[in-house]
């Protein structure tokens, strides 16, 4: 059966984790852009007459991944820094118009911290003493004037210290893959390591909505490896095989031996560039030509049938439903 094209679509969804409590961090649905670059370092060695490449060395292999943000979310620059978002007291400065009556005093939305700036008929600011959320300012009595003042309120807050750098975390990229008849499957990317490079940039435009960016790299893991990539199949196609392969492909059972048995295992083989498959016994059907010499179960498990004697030679067939495997059996 001819498989049908297939198409990574759009872009993925991000899950970063903490890579000690498996804590997730961020969950991102919303993204712009998302992508993998796989990049090695080479250096070609050239000799002989015309200076011939005869070898090419190859290293420094790289994994590094960017991804953007439609929503704003402070997670991504906390995790650029290295540091947690603290739920603390904090300041902030707010501004408003307030009208100040025939003495010139005006009540203010909040209760100040420190000073309030008051503009001036010239444009300039002075700063007064309030009392409480009221100011008085005689000269400016009767008019509406803009007032800045600093606040206090609870706030999630993100120190950017100079000492503090971005920690590797685990992160999860989902993609859809997607043919005429929808979607048939997914691409998982999982990242053991990733590792922020502490990039941080926040464009605000009197037009545009700010986005949120993260890029880093791999590092490699325990095993050696920088990520692995999962396809998960969700269509109702079967993984096509080329051909099954039994092992053994021959089995020794004694007759000395009462009820001697072995158990079969069955690879589907793929083809070039996929690895072989471990297939269940289970879902594979077994023959076996002579049962009276050796009988199979569903679990692929050979036994020397009570007839059987030394020099009996049988045959044993898997099929599983496409292809199909012959295990000679010889008794000694």
């Amino acid at each position: 059966m001819t498989q049908p094209n297939q198409f990574l679509t759009s872009v993925a969804n991000v899950r970063l984790f903490d890579r000690l409590t498996n804590e997730l961090i961020l969950n991102g649905k919303t993204l712009l852009n998302s992508s993998m670059t796989q990049a090695i370092q080479t250096q070609a060695i050239h000799a002989g007459k015309g200076s011939k490449k005869v070898y090419e060395l190859n290293y420094q292999k790289e994994l590094t991944f960017s991804i953007e943000d439609a929503a704003f979310d402070t997670a991504y620059i906390a995790l650029q820094n290295g540091t947690e978002i603290n739920h603390q007291l904090a300041e902030y400065y707010t501004d408003e118009i307030i009208l100040l009556d025939a003495n010139g005093k005006g009540t203010l939305a909040e209760t100040p911290i420190g000073q309030v700036h008051v503009e001036q008929l010239n444009g300039t600011f002075t700063q007064y003493a309030p009392a409480g959320k009221e100011i008085t300012v005689p000269a400016l009595a009767g008019k509406e004037v803009q007032v800045v003042y600093a606040v206090q309120e609870m706030m999630d807050t993100i120190e950017i210290s100079a000492d503090s750098f971005p920690k590797a975390v685990r992160m999860e990229l989902n993609v859809d893959i997607r043919s005429n008849n929808g979607k048939t499957g997914e691409v998982i990317i999982e990242v053991p390591n990733f590792k922020p490079n502490g990039a941080v940039e926040i464009s605000m435009t009197h037009e545009g909505v700010a986005s949120s960016s993260l890029a880093g790299s791999s590092l490699a893991d325990k095993k050696g490896n920088y990520a692995y990539i999962k396809l998960r199949n969700l269509s109702e196609e079967k993984v096509q095989f080329t051909a099954l392969a039994a092992n053994p492909s021959r089995l020794v059972l004694d007759s000395a031996v009462a009820g001697d048995s072995q158990r079969i295992s069955v690879l589907g083989i793929r083809g070039a560039s996929y690895s072989n498959v471990l297939l269940q016994n289970s879902d594979l059907t077994w023959t076996s030509k002579a049962p009276a010499i050796t009988s199979v179960n569903a679990d692929g498990v050979v036994t020397l049938g009570a007839s059987a004697k030394a020099n009996d030679q049988t045959m044993i067939e898997v099929t599983d439903g496409t292809f199909i495997e012959t295990i000679a059996v010889d008794v000694i």
